[in-house]
């Protein structure tokens, strides 16, 4: 009652904007405006103390701390330097740590000592590995925090906090055990441990803390009945080891078998997950003999009484024995269900009957060792199956062979995403149309070798299949992003593939060992923005029409060995193109001719080309280059002198070019921030002009014997030329002039 009093006024006071929402994909947060934290303290008067920096205790020095119930410690405050003075706050009821620091044992045994009424301590955060003993002495405290700390265990007079009413664990991923005394505290109403990975067990008679509402997660040991004394637990709950539940028989049902009852309907649950493992990645309990795990019928018999409250929105059950999902999936009793993910269930035979589930929007189905077909059973037999559905998972199937019609046409009228991943006897794939896909990954599916068309398709990925594949992929009108990955086999890519793709942005072709060409209709995909080339052994040419992708930004070729150049003059018409890459390429001589037409170009890498001679005289017009990388290119004798005209750019980076003999002039590489030179033996003195470089920040220089020797601190003939760049790694010694640590010294001095 409480509690939903509290809501109630929270909920109110969130309507009123004294509180802003902040979520994520992982949480919900609520922070408070500043103007409404400032009012907060003006009203709290002197009963509310913030203390934000550790170097200047003198704030509660002199102040009156008898008025003082809240406390507020903040900034990486460290404990251990606590004024002393606070701790004359001897009313004080609620302290918070906003600190990373570890807080002292010492420290410890003073706020337990000093702060003898404290309702809420706040450790969250903090670099605490150890609780003082002494904290069962705060016998007034109701809420204690100890999220996110590396503690690993607590200390037994934990159980003497007989008014705590939360515990808060989440995120303690060190802890290995509760104290057993834990279970004295009967009004314990929240214990999170959430996210307390390495957590393997709960202590004995954990059941006997029935005021229990927050238990996420629960390990039942042996017999998991003791779960139906716990009946105020709702919001998320995780049950792991279910393996090890050898006995829950509690009475006996009409078939005369012995059951432990569905103790789970009555909890108000949004989300369950039931794991047979860890909850990790579903590995058994080690410390489980084979001899003791339960067997697949009882794995049955146990998950028959495990069926939720039709409240649930969130189901995933993991590493499940038994050949068959339970009845109570197929029914109305979990017909709100939003979220459902059936991981590991390696001895169930048949999808459970899933399409009659009226607003399940996410499904996830993983590691089905002998499920051989999906069919009509799988649809619930419904008119419309899977009406909500907006995203559906199939991986691991290693013996599914064919996916059905399901004896409708009209299904998933709403999916928008679909994978299929590592079915490797998969033949056929529903010939309905899905009305609404946008997304489609296919992978490691050798055998498949027809799809159906996807009026509405924006990103296909298809990996390590079949090359005929890509013949059934016609018609792709509306396609965004196209990849094609691992298709060892695939000597020539269709032309029909690309035939109607007028709205292809990015295309990616990588690991395809045995290609020699793109198609030669690829100038037709005039959108095209972004193409990246990778891992083409045999690729020894592009076709002409690359010069007609008038819209690309972005080009990438990595290790292509075949390929000895680009087409010629094929960068004249890319006046879009900001990003030009190519990697290990040993077949490239030069660059080719016409990058001064590239006038976009913001960013040129060449790395590892081991055949590179030379770059293009014409550099000088690439007037906003920002960033120029070449890397292990040992034929390069020389850089352009067009290099020092690049007014823009930032980041030049020169390494393990052995042939390099010098580097053109910088004096009006105005905008130049940051220098890199290794391994370039051969080059014996600094750049001309880098003593005008105002705006350079950083500076390297490794395995460059004789500039390193020119640059060494104070005693190099170059030291003055660069002695006025903030950051310096020169050979193994960096150099940092900060200009605080400059002032701070003469000042000492």
């Amino acid at each position: 009652m409480l509690e939903q009093m509290g809501n109630e006024c929270f909920n109110d006071l969130l309507d009123m904007s004294f509180f802003q929402l902040r979520s994520s994909s992982d949480a919900v947060e609520f922070k408070i405006p500043s103007l409404i934290y400032d009012l907060a303290k003006l009203i709290a008067g002197k009963e509310f103390l913030t203390i934000e920096n550790s170097d200047q205790p003198q704030v509660v020095t002199g102040r009156n701390l008898a008025e003082t119930r809240y406390a507020l410690v903040e900034n990486n405050f460290r404990s251990s330097l606590l004024p002393k003075a606070l701790f004359k706050a001897h009313k004080l009821c609620s302290l918070n740590f906003l600190s990373s620091g570890d807080i002292s044992m010492e420290a410890q045994r003073n706020i337990v000592q000093c702060f003898r009424h404290l309702k809420i301590l706040n450790l969250s955060g903090s670099g605490i590995e150890r609780l003082h003993r002494s904290i069962g002495d705060l016998i007034y405290l109701r809420y204690l925090d100890l999220s996110n700390t590396p503690l690993q265990t607590l200390p037994e007079t934990i159980g003497h906090l007989c008014n705590l009413r939360t515990l808060d664990l989440s995120g303690c991923t060190n802890l290995l055990e509760l104290p057993g005394e834990i279970v004295k505290l009967v009004n314990l109403m929240h214990l999170n441990v959430k996210d307390c990975t390495r957590l393997a067990s709960l202590p004995a008679f954990w059941w006997s803390m029935v005021s229990l509402g927050t238990l996420p997660i629960v390990i039942p040991g042996k017999n998991i009945a003791m779960l139906d004394c716990l009946k105020d637990l709702q919001g998320e709950l995780k049950i792991k080891y279910l393996v090890n539940c050898t006995d829950f028989a509690l009475k006996v049902g009409p078939d005369g078998i012995k059951y432990a009852g569905p103790f789970l309907k009555h909890l108000q649950l949004h989300t369950l997950d039931l794991f047979w493992g860890d909850g990790g990645e579903d590995k058994l309990n080690r410390n489980t003999s084979r001899q003791t795990r339960q067997p697949g019928h009882d794995s049955q018999r146990l998950i028959r009484e495990l069926c939720p409250s039709p409240n649930i929105r969130r189901l995933s059950i993991n590493g499940y024995l038994g050949r068959q999902l339970p009845g109570w999936m197929k029914s109305d009793a979990i017909h709100n269900l939003t979220v459902l993910e059936l991981i590991n269930c390696k001895s169930v035979e048949t999808l459970p009957m899933l399409g009659q589930l009226p607003v399940l929007k996410c499904l996830n189905i993983q590691g089905m060792d002998n499920v051989v077909k999906i069919d009509n059973e799988f649809s619930g037999g419904a008119m419309w199956p899977f009406p909500s559905l907006n995203e559906l998972t199939l991986q691991d199937f290693p013996e599914l062979r064919t996916w059905e019609d399901m004896g409708s046409t009209e299904a998933f009228p709403c999916l928008k995403k679909l994978s299929i991943m590592n079915c490797p006897l998969l033949k056929t794939m529903p010939s309905f149309g899905f009305p609404c896909l946008k997304r489609l990954s296919v992978m490691k599916c050798p055998l498949l070798k027809t799809m159906p068309s996807f009026p509405t398709l924006q990103h296909l990925m298809l990996q390590d299949c079949d090359p005929l594949l890509l013949r059934s992929a016609a018609d792709l009108r509306t396609l965004l992003t196209l990849v094609i990955d691992s298709f060892c086999e695939l000597d020539f890519i269709p032309k029909v593939l690309l035939e109607n793709c007028l709205f292809l942005v990015s295309l990616t072709v990588i690991s395809c060992p045995k290609l020699p060409t793109l198609p030669a209709n690829l100038g037709r995909v005039t959108a095209l923005r972004s193409l990246k080339i990778g891992w083409c052994e045999m690729l020894d040419s592009l076709p002409h029409g690359l010069a007609n992708l008038i819209s690309l930004e972005n080009l990438e070729i990595i290790e292509c060995p075949s390929l000895i150049a680009l087409p010629e003059q094929s960068l004249e018409r890319l006046s879009s193109l900001r990003s030009l890459s190519i990697e290990n390429c040993n077949g490239f001589t030069s660059l080719p001719r016409g990058m001064q037409h590239a006038t976009a170009l913001e960013r040129l890498t060449v790395m590892y080309c081991s055949n590179l001679a030379s770059l293009p005289d014409d550099l000088q017009n690439l007037l906003v280059l920002k960033s120029l990388t070449i890397l292990s290119c040992p034929d390069l004798a020389s850089l352009p002198d067009g290099v020092q005209h690049m007014k823009m750019l930032q980041n030049l980076e020169i390494r393990i070019c052995p042939k390099l003999m010098a580097l053109p002039k910088v004096k009006d590489l105005i905008s130049l921030r940051s220098l890199a030179i290794s391994d370039c033996q051969n080059i014996k003195s600094l750049p001309e002009g880098i003593e005008q470089l105002s705006e350079l920040q950083h500076l390297s220089i490794q395995d460059c014997p004789e500039l390193e020797k020119r640059c060494k601190e104070g005693k190099g003939e170059d030291w003055l030329k660069i002695s006025h760049i903030p950051y310096k790694h020169i050979g193994a010694i960096s150099v940092l002039q900060n200009r605080q640590d400059t002032a701070a010294s003469s000042s000492s001095s």
